[in-house]
């Protein structure tokens, strides 16, 4: 009996409620799962799926541009940030590995599947004179007011 990605994400929705999953924690893996099957362009069978399929669909959003198939925003010549695609891949290794804890599936393809690399933010930090002069100006601020 043939399983098809759409009608397991039909049974992930129903495991997910009765689990507790937040509502958006649902949207999110459905949407990222909707977007891998059309990609693939057709409802693949569950047991067809294989690790070079989660790659081709990485690299494929690597090089798409940003708001491709927005209903409302224009698409830009932007491509996809690297957390975007790292998104998209988690929810469906995440999908994957709902279907191998639940047994609809003998072996999780997704685990051979590294995430994309995503550039770490450094965040700026303030120098060491401005926290100096900050910290000059609460002293004043405090002798001021007599404590």
């Amino acid at each position: 009996m043939e399983i098809h990605l759409s009608q397991m994400l039909a049974v992930y929705r129903i495991y997910a409620r009765a689990e507790g999953k937040s509502h958006k924690t649902i949207a999110w893996i459905t949407d990222g799962v909707r977007y891998f099957i059309n990609f693939l362009g057709v409802d693949q069978e569950v047991t067809s799926i294989q690790a070079h399929d989660l790659r081709r669909f990485i690299i494929a959003l690597q090089n798409s541009n940003r708001f491709r198939s927005h209903p409302f925003t224009k698409p830009q010549k932007d491509k996809l940030s690297p957390h975007t695609i790292k998104t998209y891949a988690r929810a469906i290794r995440a999908f994957f590995r709902f279907l191998h804890r639940e047994e609809f599936i003998e072996q999780n393809p997704m685990l051979k599947v590294k995430m994309p690399k995503v550039p770490k933010n450094i965040v700026p930090t303030f120098s060491y004179y401005y926290l100096l002069s900050s910290a000059t100006i609460w002293d004043l601020c405090v002798f001021h007011r007599g404590t």
